[in-house]
């Protein structure tokens, strides 16, 4: 027992050690990520301050030239991240081996109590007592012995401990990947910024002051451009088209009260608008057991809506708004969703594609936000709020990827990327769309 005890003395020594030799290594990269959000936020606002400024050449290479020294930055704080995060991984790898390791001992340990355990079943009092030497040999041998139950039951402890410890620690590993993943996506994002601005600013150093009549025109092919992106056509589920730029000032809108980024509200909306062929093509016939009929030719489709869940507040949303909930078209169930298994329902309704029983939980902050008496769940503008409203439920901080990223993973499967492979695809693709949006954005605020 004390050759196990002091083992593990010295095994959480080592850990305890290298843990705080890590600690200060962490704390000098905390710094100076600190330092460098520190330089971006101050650049950020003299961005803003140029901006104000008016619009002249000088003034637009000046602006351009901030914005690729704050991409600069961004990429050195990416690796800054990064560079904490693979010495986190590294270190968690190194202390799942040492977890194992001590797991194995333990068991080791707790073996040979169960030996003793075993060997002092084997003789009797009167046997130890005749073996004994002396009698104080044979004192010791029994109080001995005594301890070996209390031994083993606290070997017991440590084992389960120990690989709660390390479950623990093996899921903060998989975070702390997923998070590296995410940051280098972001960086090559600001690469590509700053690969942009830079053309843009050697485009504008060809012009001269002289030149005007040049710099009017680069001026208006820029508001040609955004006037295109505004007017680009965004199909919305269930719904009319509506412009890109009506979308966009409907997510800006949402976004300002709950801090969710428009671009990715608007690249939810894009990948949930591509998903799915039968989405909004059934309408529902039976209430008591949620059968439904396909829109197009009439037949019967099954569970179009669960019958108790959602059917009621269906119909009540739909009383509100004066519609029939037999001819108002609601996604269907779709077998290839649940492995061709009679499980998962259909009854999504409007471009955010939320369920009856989902909505009503957001009815009373919609109505605040959209200043309207009934949320409307096929009103483009009440369906990007509570889209932004359930984003900020799942955590999306604005400019956080990571976060970000989680979030659209738990908007389309309810768990984060790390834990649903199918939702780390649905995640990656948002985030694909949403540097895509992001950089449309940019130019309409230009």
């Amino acid at each position: 027992m004390r050759r196990l005890f002091a083992t593990i003395f010295l095994t959480l020594t080592c850990i305890f050690g290298a843990s705080s030799a890590f600690a200060q290594s962490k704390a000098e990269l905390e710094q100076n990520l600190k330092d460098l959000e520190a330089q971006i936020a101050a650049l950020t606002q003299n961005i803003d301050q140029t901006k104000k400024q008016g619009t002249s050449l000088k003034n637009d290479i000046a602006v351009l030239t901030k914005k690729i020294e704050q991409s600069k930055l961004k990429i050195k704080a990416h690796n800054a991240s990064i560079t904490r995060l693979s010495q986190s991984i590294s270190e968690k790898n190194k202390t799942i081996a040492v977890l194992d390791d001590k797991v194995e001992r333990q068991k080791d340990s707790m073996a040979q109590i169960v030996r003793k355990m075993r060997y002092q079943e084997q003789y009797s009092l009167l046997d130890f007592g005749l073996q004994s030497k002396s009698l104080s040999t044979f004192f010791s041998d029994v109080d001995s012995f005594s301890v070996v139950n209390r031994a083993l039951n606290q070997s017991f402890e440590d084992i389960r401990t120990t690989r709660s410890d390390l479950e623990e620690v093996k899921s903060e590993l998989l975070d702390a990947k997923d998070e590296e993943t995410q940051k280098k996506i972001a960086q090559e994002s600001e690469k590509k910024k700053v690969e942009t601005n830079q053309v843009q600013k050697n485009s504008l150093l060809t012009i001269t002051k002289n030149q005007e009549t040049e710099y009017k025109k680069v001026l208006a092919a820029r508001e040609k451009e955004a006037a295109q992106i505004r007017a680009r056509l965004f199909e919305l589920r269930d719904s009319a088209s509506i412009s890109f730029g009506l979308a966009y000032d409907y997510a800006l809108a949402a976004s300002k009260s709950t801090n969710v980024r428009p671009a990715l509200i608007l690249a939810i909306l894009m990948q949930e608008s591509s998903l799915g062929t039968n989405v909004g093509a059934c309408n529902l016939r039976d209430y008591t057991t949620g059968e439904g009929v396909s829109i197009k030719n009439g037949s019967s489709r099954p569970r179009t809506m669960h019958p108790t869940r959602d059917v009621p507040p269906f119909r009540d949303i739909t009383a509100k708004l004066g519609r029939d909930p037999q001819k108002t078209p609601v996604s269907c169930w779709i077998p290839a969703y649940s492995g061709g298994q009679p499980s998962g329902w259909g009854g999504a309704m409007g471009p955010s594609q939320f369920i009856p029983s989902t909505w009503v939980l957001f009815e009373s902050r919609i109505r605040s936000i959209a200043g309207a008496s009934v949320a409307d769940p096929w009103n483009a503008y009440h369906a990007i709020t509570a889209m932004a409203l359930y984003l900020e439920d799942l955590g999306a901080v604005a400019g956080n990827e990571a976060a970000e990223r989680n979030a659209a993973c738990r908007y389309y499967s309810g768990r984060s990327c790390s834990a649903s492979s199918a939702g780390a695809g649905y995640g990656n693709s948002v985030m694909k769309k949403l540097y895509a949006m992001q950089l449309d954005i940019d130019k309409l605020q230009k």
